[in-house]
């Protein structure tokens, strides 16, 4: 079957989960993905869950490439880098800024082999600037751009987020950043450098920097919206917890018919959403006790379900599994293990980020380390003699150099 992106050429320098992100979800839509390792191999092969002994983060993150080890300190590394770069549409590099230039194979270099090449830079902190140099890691980005600060209980410390959510959104951030650039490539030949960071990405999704314009600085208020009321999570006498969001007055129109409460329509106190706000703790008692006279949460979803109120249970993992409409639209699959995973054939992954009816995505077998190394290779013109020298020279699993 024909994929979006079958004529797409990635050539993929990154590490860990944020810049390996991007390449992965091109490689769901065809690109052909060539990853650079090191003779250890890509830290995410390390990482948990494991089958066999083997890291499964790295499973997901390199799906669909092929592996290529290389010494990047030996010359004929750079050589065999810059005959990819030739031939590639994109290249992705997630090396602390300078690296690359040091190694040769700086967007300027770069540029000069292949002007049409669009080159992506994913870091923590951005290429420039007083951070640039520093150390990256996903609870850095948090902490930065203000996304830690907002979240935890109200009146105490704050804390960082469940998921590592600014590692995982540099991916789609540099994908559809990528995607734009390679649009505007096919439209006139030109490549460009794009700076992608784990701060950015944080600032964007950080809401709450909107509220300075109001000059409120917003601070933990545990599991509900500093600003918006009903808007949050509600919970019984059993300790069994709910979402219920009603920041529209159809919403909150709704709550008010399910709890049989017609001056929750009438009283100014509860006029709108902002004012409502001001009550917010008042609000949260009265539903709470309403919720528990209720033999359970179950029951009284179902009760708000029919009065059209907008919630929802709390899913833990393997609720999110188990879901009906996680089921029905196939969010969660069974994809392939890499070939040094003999004991299954398949893991409980997620699947594309979207889909599309003419030209489906599809969540591919990641390589086992330096598994297409020979192939590159020889698909340069190198002889045989030149592979086994340098294969033998870059071993798998040997010590970084």
């Amino acid at each position: 079957m024909e994929m979006m992106l079958d004529d797409v050429k990635i050539l993929d320098f990154t590490t860990n989960v944020a810049g390996p992100g991007a390449s992965a979800m091109a490689s769901d839509f065809g690109a052909k993905v060539i990853k650079i390792e090191s003779q250890s191999g890509d830290s995410a092969r390390t990482y948990a869950p494991f089958m066999d002994g083997k890291g499964m983060t790295h499973a997901w993150i390199n799906r669909g490439k092929k592996s290529v080890v290389m010494n990047l300190k030996d010359p004929r590394a750079i050589e065999v880098c810059k005959k990819l770069i030739k031939e590639a549409d994109v290249l992705v590099e997630g090396f602390r800024p300078g690296v690359m230039d040091r190694l040769g194979l700086g967007y300027d270099v770069c540029r000069e082999i292949n002007p049409g090449l669009v080159y992506c830079s994913v870091s923590a902190f951005g290429q420039t600037g007083p951070y640039a140099q520093r150390p990256g890691f996903d609870l850095l980005g948090q902490a930065l751009s203000g996304m830690i600060s907002v979240n935890g209980e109200k009146g105490g410390h704050p804390i960082k987020h469940g998921v590592t959510i600014a590692d995982y959104f540099a991916g789609p951030n540099a994908y559809a950043a990528i995607m734009t650039a390679l649009h505007y490539q096919r439209r006139t030949g030109k490549g460009q450098h794009i700076d992608v960071s784990l701060l950015q990405g944080m600032i964007y999704l950080n809401s709450t920097i909107d509220r300075l314009n109001d000059g409120v600085i917003v601070k933990p208020n545990g599991g509900h919206h500093s600003a918006l009321c009903p808007f949050g999570g509600f919970w019984n006498d059993k300790g069994e917890g709910v979402i219920i969001c009603a920041p529209n007055p159809k919403a909150w129109a709704a709550v008010a018919k399910a709890m049989d409460r017609p001056d929750f329509l009438t009283d100014p106190k509860y006029a709108t959403v902002n004012v409502r706000a001001k009550y917010q703790e008042e609000i949260i008692a009265e539903i709470e006790a309403w919720l528990s006279t209720f033999p359970n949460m179950d029951a009284a979803i179902e009760h708000m379900m029919a009065c059209d109120v907008p919630c929802c249970k709390i899913n833990n993992d393997q609720d999110v599994v188990n879901d009906p409409q996680v089921k029905h639209m196939g969010y969660i699959v069974q994809a392939p293990t890499p070939d040094d995973v003999t004991s299954r054939d398949t893991f409980l992954t997620r699947g594309p980020n979207a889909f599309f009816s003419e030209t489906p995505g599809y969540i591919h077998k990641a390589a086992t380390l330096g598994q297409n190394t020979h192939e590159v290779l020889a698909g340069l013109g190198y002889s045989e003699d030149e592979i086994a020298r340098m294969m033998a020279d870059w071993k798998p699993n040997a010590d970084k150099v």
